[in-house]
């Protein structure tokens, strides 16, 4: 019978990508408050610093200003964490982008390599940053962050639902190819949320059609709180018989 590992073993320390707002910074501080060690990852350095002073002990987080789109970028500045706390228990591979509204026709070349390079492949790149640490002590927890765009058909996501369908997929594949080495890999898929990404645009719908996006919710739009909730659940030892999931954390949206 295959072993199931005893996550109590393994180091409280997580990386977290997209750290600097919305999700990612209620995954932060969320985990903060539950004890973890992190490394707040994110492209602008202030953003970070802003996250790590709304959390509870300031000096849990280490801060790494990079690209994970770009190759190599993360995995020295996972190195050093690992080296200092011992490992890394789990990682949150919220990392995204939703830079053009658009159907197929009308998405450009650029946006359509610029979404899936930080969307799909900067998953990848997180991933492979970590995995090392995990094989080496036979278990550990990844999170990525999928979309119901990925799940479901969405009017000018041409290139968006694509790439967080990839990433969907990716978390799956993770969890066949490392489950027998304690590592679990689930895919968080989240609803509308109102975060940084898209706030200017939900606020700039018209009355009619928010009260319509609103109506697909059954639970109505929810927080990044809402959604950091479900990711520290899936990374703490109550979860440890779960993998290769993608959880829509959506208000029902998916229900219909």
């Amino acid at each position: 019978m295959a072993r199931i590992l005893a996550m109590g073993t393994l180091p409280q320390t997580v990386v977290i990508t997209g750290a600097g707002s919305g999700i990612g910074r209620a995954t932060a501080q969320a985990f903060a408050g539950d004890g973890w060690k992190l490394l707040l990852v994110g492209r602008r350095l202030s953003k970070l610093e802003e996250t790590q002073a709304s959390l509870p002990k300031p000096k849990q987080a280490t801060l790494a200003a990079l690209d994970v789109g770009e190759a190599g970028a993360l995995a020295s500045a996972v190195d050093s964490f690992a080296a200092e706390h011992g490992g890394v228990g789990a990682l949150v591979a919220n990392a995204g982008i939703n830079p053009q509204r658009t159907a197929a026709a009308d998405t450009d070349d650029h946006h359509w390599e610029e979404t899936l390079r930080v969307n799909l492949t900067g998953t990848h790149r997180s991933c492979q940053a970590v995995l090392p640490h995990m094989r080496k002590q036979q278990g550990g927890a990844i999170v990525t962050l999928g979309s119901i765009a990925g799940q479901v058909g969405m009017a000018l996501r041409a290139a968006y639902g694509p790439s967080k369908a990839g990433v969907i997929e990716y978390t799956r594949n993770l969890a066949i190819d490392y489950g027998s080495e304690g590592i679990r890999a689930n895919c968080v898929c989240p609803g509308f949320v109102v975060t940084d990404i898209n706030r200017d645009w939900l606020e700039a719908l018209p009355k009619e059609q928010h009260q319509q996006l609103v109506g697909k919710h059954p639970l109505g739009i929810g927080t990044p709180e809402d959604v950091a909730a479900a990711i520290l659940f899936l990374c703490q030892p109550g979860a440890r018989w779960i993998t290769g999931v993608d959880l829509s954390v959506d208000g029902g949206y998916t229900a219909h």
